[in-house]
């Protein structure tokens, strides 16, 4: 009879253990970055980590199980969260409960160290585990939004390659912004206080999301490693009414521009409108094939997205099964179970 291994769960508490996360991943066809593992787990607004790495007895790496902490807005206060991230099994040791045993050690901790949640967006090959054995529930669907730019990219995947090629035509043609003399569209080098002011003012109308101060989105979207968002401020008289991050990249088949964040002070509809101008006249200028957001339809921005020629996109186009979903620790799920509560962005994914 085969012996039953024994296994040891530790928890990444130096960046020098980041090299066996490396090389588990990279063992698994998954190649990481170090740079940007560094950033998440050790640069982040708690400057903490949340991983847990089971190793054999032979120590090599059988499963990881990784989260980031990260603050987070629920109702008036600002509490601990964390999002949860990669999740790994070897393929010689899947069967075995360690994906299980993994998360159960990282939510332990963050029960004794009092985060309040967990959340998260685990793929179709993952979200069975998170429902059945971690005691997710989910607040399907993730809410894509979509403006095609050009013909082709959909007759693809609806009609096949040669058809999408050979009907690949623009649909959307760049529109010139109208500022009155005391307003500017201006790049963001760095997220400031004034960014503070406008977020207190746009998150008031949602109880539930990621804390997106200063802090936060220069850690998100100015150090993150090996990404050049671009980040830009409507302001009118030197005020900051709105800004908008966007960024386009060769994924999914295509070239696809994504809008990471809108957020415009109430009201400032006009504002919003043309940052989104901005970020359309952009990426029409780089060529993208499709624009891609995550907006809910009761989140304050929506009409700003809808004004601009933003729909639903269709589960059959999506280009990922993704779901939406959360473990509580110690929250209100009155609140927290309800998915009109909740503030989305593409700031809260990881892959991009």
């Amino acid at each position: 009879m085969k012996q039953e291994e024994n296994y040891s769960l530790k928890m990444v508490t130096q960046k020098e253990q980041l090299q066996d996360y490396i090389d588990a991943f990279e063992k698994n066809g998954s190649p990481k970055q170090i740079e940007k593992l560094q950033w998440t787990h050790f640069q982040n607004p708690l400057k903490t980590s949340l991983v847990s790495l089971t190793y054999t007895e032979k120590d090599e790496v059988a499963s990881i199980y990784a989260a980031m902490p990260i603050y987070f807005k629920i109702g008036n206060s600002i509490t601990k969260a964390c999002q949860s991230l990669d999740t790994l099994t070897d393929v010689n040791h899947r069967g075995k409960g360690l994906f299980v045993k993994s998360a159960d050690r990282i939510y332990k901790r963050s029960i004794d160290e009092g985060f309040s949640l967990v959340y998260g967006f685990p793929n179709g090959n993952s979200v069975h585990g998170f429902t059945k054995k971690l005691n997710w529930k989910l607040l399907d669907p993730v809410p894509f939004l979509f403006k095609p730019l050009k013909t082709g990219y959909f007759l693809k995947k609806i009609m096949g390659k040669k058809i999408g090629d050979l009907l690949n035509f623009n649909i959307v043609s760049s529109k010139k912004i109208h500022l009155a003399e005391n307003e500017q569209l201006m790049e963001i080098e760095k997220f400031s206080k004034e960014s503070d002011v406008l977020w207190e003012k746009f998150s008031s109308n949602f109880q539930i999301s990621i804390q997106r101060n200063a802090n936060y989105l220069n850690w998100r979207f100015v150090e993150k490693p090996y990404e050049n968002y671009k980040r830009y401020g409507f302001y009118r008289d030197g005020n900051l009414l709105g800004f908008i991050v966007f960024i386009n990249k060769a994924k999914h088949s295509g070239n696809i521009g994504y809008v990471m964040e809108l957020i415009v002070l109430p009201n400032e509809t006009e504002a919003g409108k043309k940052l989104l101008q901005l970020a359309l006249n952009d990426f029409i200028k780089n060529k993208v094939d499709v624009i891609l957001s995550w907006c809910f339809h009761f989140s304050p921005n929506f009409k700003l997205y809808k004004s601009k020629g933003f729909y639903d996109l269709p589960e059959k186009l999506k280009p990922i099964e993704l779901h939406f979903g959360y473990a509580n620790f110690n929250s209100d799920e009155a609140v927290i179970g309800k998915r009109e509560n909740w503030y989305l962005s593409y700031a809260d994914s990881d892959t991009v």
